[in-house]
This record gives structure tokens, C-alpha cells and sequence, in this order.
């Protein structure tokens, strides 16, 4: 039986034939940086197959950047103003909460809904952090007790009690395109949208 990155590489083709995949990260400056051990296995995995860059346009996914916090699409901790934030504390499960630090909460990711995609990594082996999701329009937290790349497939196959995230666009589609940020930035210098094909300028 295929691994599961095996099996999302063949869920999740390229948007563009050719195109560029996967992104080179210093994992360990990345793991100093951001006070971890290190990262788990299968997002590495992920991220020498795929890179930064989006789902659909439905669902983004990070990297690490040392020395560039700031950077867009840069895995990394809760900002403060989430940290302070009401809604932030909310757990759709009861009782999670007592059981789950948002210090601990590490970003993978984001939806297009503004859902937070995380790491609970309070574990000192990170191939055991759990994924935790933010769900904006969903009541706050829910932890789902599998990796990054297991919880993507589970996204895309509908294989989950219920969607996990804010936008239902790719709950069970079954295949979705992936596109990589530097592609994207290619188009975008073309004056093209890469999702579709046409001029940024054309409006019909």
C-alpha cells in the first residue's frame, strides 16, 4: 500500500504540467528559530514534494523561513493579537481545553476563511504533534489525532466525522491542484492568473 504522501501526490497533481515543486528549508535554523526539536517527517516530505502555495485557492500551506518571520506564507507561532483574542480560547470539544496550550500551537497553514491550521507541538518527538484546526465559522478548536499529510487526504476524501474547516470547497472532492507560491509569482510577473489562464487585465 502506498504512504500516504504517495497517495496525495496522486490526489493533488501540479495546477501547471512542469511547473516548479518544492521548496529547500534549513530545518535546523528553522527548529532554533521557532524553539523546536525539529518538524515531523511527512511535512518535510510534503515540503520537498510540493513547497508553499495553495490548495485550490481554498487551503494555503507554509513554510518555515528563518530570518524571515515575516514573510508570507512563514510557518510560525500564534501572534499575539490571537493569543489575546476571545475567540481564540473557544474548543468545540469539551474539555480540550485543559489539555492543550495555545503556546504550543505551531502554524501550518491557513484556509481562505481565515481557518488556522496548526501543530500542537508540545511533544518533544514532532512526528507525534497532533494537527489542531481553528475553525473560524466552526466554534474554535478541534485537534484531530493525525499528521499534516494524513489530515489533508482526510480533507480531500471526506474522511472525517465531519469538514474540519470553515470552507467546504474541497471536503471530499477526491483530487485537488497544488500550486506552488514561486509559480504563482512567475504568472503574476507574466500578468496572468495562474489559475486560469487569462490576463490579470481582462475582466470578460
Amino acid at each position: 500500500m502506498r504512504n500516504p504522501l504517495e497517495q496525495l501526490r496522486a490526489a493533488m497533481p501540479l495546477l501547471h504540467e512542469g511547473g516548479r515543486a518544492g521548496d529547500t528549508v534549513d530545518w535546523d535554523a528553522a527548529a532554533d528559530e521557532l524553539g523546536v526539536r525539529s518538524f515531523p517527517a511527512d511535512y518535510k516530505e510534503f515540503v520537498a514534494v510540493f513547497g508553499a502555495g495553495s490548495i485550490e485557492e481554498s487551503l494555503y500551506v507554509w513554510i518555515p523561513r528563518p530570518g524571515s518571520a515575516s514573510a508570507p506564507l512563514t510557518v510560525g507561532r500564534l501572534p499575539p493579537n490571537a493569543m489575546g483574542s476571545e475567540s481564540m480560547h473557544a474548543w468545540q470539544a469539551s474539555g480540550a481545553r485543559s489539555g492543550h496550550r495555545l503556546e504550543d500551537m505551531l502554524v501550518w497553514g491557513q484556509t481562505n476563511s481565515a481557518d488556522a491550521l496548526c501543530w500542537v507541538a508540545s511533544d518533544s518527538d514532532p512526528d507525534n504533534w497532533p494537527v489542531a484546526v481553528w475553525e473560524r465559522q466552526g466554534g474554535g478548536w478541534e485537534v484531530h489525532d493525525c499528521g499534516m499529510v494524513e489530515f489533508l487526504l482526510d480533507l480531500l476524501r471526506g474522511d472525517l466525522p465531519e469538514c474540519p474547516v470553515s470552507d467546504e470547497s474541497l471536503w471530499g472532492a477526491q483530487s485537488a491542484r497544488f500550486l506552488n507560491f514561486r509559480d504563482e509569482e512567475r504568472f503574476l510577473d507574466a500578468g496572468v492568473d495562474a489559475w486560469t489562464g487569462r490576463p490579470l487585465n481582462r475582466f470578460d
